[in-house]
């Protein structure tokens, strides 16, 4: 193999054009009065640090700096004094204000960026690492960005089938030179995607750690249900870009220099990759900013429809999908990825976002007639919850909003999807009963408003439930072995006052329940249980006490 083929020296210095070229979109180039000044890396700048000396081909990103403020030109100054690349500043949107930071680049000599307003700061500083510490391009035949040949080049000189994958194993690029393909070879180029299946093996036998601790080729031998697989992580300044995947075609085996090709083509990849993730970037902001819009109301769905190719003028639903328990990130990020793999969905369009509960989704260019939109919504949401469900380690929950006659529409049908799931929470269904629409779970709509009403409600006196809690604590879930007084109450409300009953719930013998009712429950709390309206209250304060507990 030609030695700069896949451009193997990391050493070549960089230069602001090249760095542009690679994540162009998540800055604005305000001033560039030397495109091919070199880059040699990157330094968060800190207004409180000690002046620095020369920083020659250094990219000063400007955290703590406000561009309005007159720091902003005395810091372009400094950068031109001590040959700094170019400095970031977050975005101006003030025209006068950005042309006088214009005029002092110019003047300095070196270069202005402008953080893109979509794009945040850690976002940015980890892309810009990466371009800077990845291999510069050059001394190949495949154009920037071009992941299609990258993949094409790759599959000629192993010998195999090629696919270039994202961090979430979805396929980016593939080629085989035959269609002579293993069964999970296939699948993920069809679907786009490395089967669910195939990935949680992996997990479990540690193979995606290994791949990802490492920059070395991973190889693994001919089995009689798999055919030879090579793979390797395309990794940049600490930052996972993708990884490439090679498997031989049936009945060859992969050429003997596979592994050398591998390692450098993933040093090459690194650039295209980056290339492609800040376009992808960039694009994928403009698009959830607008659904944003049209999700929360009033937004302009003709907007979205440009940016997604959803139907403006056609039917759409809104699903909030969510699971029981607080949501934290790592559970919406595989809440969100196994809603994104789930097919077929109904309609010409689909969008999948992150939501406070979980996740949404939009589904629009629905059936003209609005009974068959909205068969095609609940079909869709009830499959979703049952399949996910089984492959989740918990219930996973569908809220189905209204079909509605426009994009513009939408947030009426999120509202409604929301609340539908908020009950469904709430009352914590069945197997036959996690998918609903608000109307099928109204009174956990209203319950669960009201119990969160009633917590924040001062209360003029203390009730029996308070004087218990004062005593004992707040209630725990029940539990066998010691429940607290709260529990104990609890149960017996929840079983209409009958004693046995909530000492089966409880786990306690029930002789033992009724003589502690008394002496831990009644005595220190003053409950009237005879009274319908002492029961309801206590009923309800207990109820809002360990709803807000779940919620937390």
């Amino acid at each position: 193999m030609d030695e700069d083929a896949w451009d193997s020296s990391a050493l070549r210095a960089k230069t602001l054009a090249g760095l542009l070229a690679l994540v162009g979109p998540l800055v604005e180039t305000a001033a560039l009065p030397q495109p091919q000044a070199p880059v040699r890396r990157l330094e968060v700048f800190d207004p409180l640090d000690r002046p620095a000396g020369a920083r020659d081909g250094t990219v000063l990103v400007a955290v703590g700096v406000d561009p309005h403020a007159a720091a902003a030109e005395d810091l372009l100054r400094a950068a031109g004094d001590g040959r700094a690349a170019a400095v970031v500043l977050r975005e101006v949107g003030d025209g006068a204000r950005k042309d006088a930071l214009r005029e002092a680049a110019r003047q300095a000599g070196t270069a202005l960026l402008l953080r893109a307003a979509w794009a945040g700061w850690p976002e940015l500083i980890t892309a810009l690492r990466a371009a800077v510490e990845s291999p510069a391009p050059g001394g190949t035949d495949v154009p920037l960005g071009d992941l299609g040949g990258l993949a094409r080049r790759i599959a000629l000189q192993v010998g195999g089938a090629v696919t270039i994958e994202d961090p979430d194993s979805r396929v980016l690029a593939h080629h085989a030179e035959s269609a002579d393909l293993d069964g999970i070879r296939l699948r993920t180029v069809l679907t786009g995607t490395v089967p669910e299946e195939r990935r949680r093996a992996m997990d479990r036998d540690g193979f995606l750690r290994e791949l990802w601790s490492s920059h070395r080729v991973l190889h693994r031998r001919a089995g009689p249900d798999a055919p030879e697989r090579m793979a390797v992580a395309v990794q940049a300044g600490g930052e996972r870009l993708g990884s490439i995947w090679v498997a031989a075609i049936t009945g060859r085996p992969l050429q003997e220099s596979a592994v050398e090709v591998l390692r450098d083509a993933a040093r090459a990849a690194a650039v295209h990759l980056l290339h492609h993730h800040s376009r992808r970037d960039a694009r994928q902001a403009l698009l959830l900013d607008a659904a944003r819009a049209v999700l929360d109301g009033p937004g302009a769905g003709t907007l979205l429809a440009g940016y997604s190719g959803i139907p403006a003028d056609a039917p759409c639903a809104v699903l909030a999908v969510g699971t029981p328990g607080p949501v934290d990130d790592g559970r919406r990020v595989r809440l969100e990825r196994q809603v994104r793999l789930h097919q077929p969905r109904p309609g010409r369009g689909s969008l999948v976002l992150p939501a406070d509960r979980g996740v949404l989704v939009l589904l629009g260019g629905l059936a003209d007639r609005p009974a068959t939109a909205a068969a095609q919504a609940a079909d869709f949401g009830h499959r979703l919850a049952t399949e996910l469900s089984h492959r989740s380690d918990a219930p996973v929950l569908v809220g189905l909003g209204p079909v509605r006659a426009r994009l513009d529409d939408a947030a009426r049908s999120r509202h409604h999807a929301e609340l539908a799931l908020g009950g469904l929470l709430f009352g914590r269904p069945g197997p036959e009963g996690r998918c609903a629409t608000v109307e099928q779970v109204a009174d956990a709509v209203a319950l669960r408003h009201l119990l969160e009403a009633l917590h924040d409600l001062p209360l003029p006196v203390r009730t029996s439930v308070s004087r218990l809690i004062e005593q004992t604590g707040p209630p725990d879930e029940p539990r066998k072995g010691e429940p607290d007084p709260p529990a104990m109450l609890y149960a017996y409300l929840r079983r209409s006052g009958a004693l046995g009953p909530a000492a089966d719930d409880l786990g306690l013998a029930r002789t033992t329940f009724a003589a502690r009712f008394q002496t831990r429950v009644l005595k220190p709390s003053g409950l009237d249980v005879n009274d319908p309206d002492a029961r309801l209250l206590a009923h309800l304060q207990l109820r809002a006490l360990r709803h807000r507990a779940e919620e937390h």
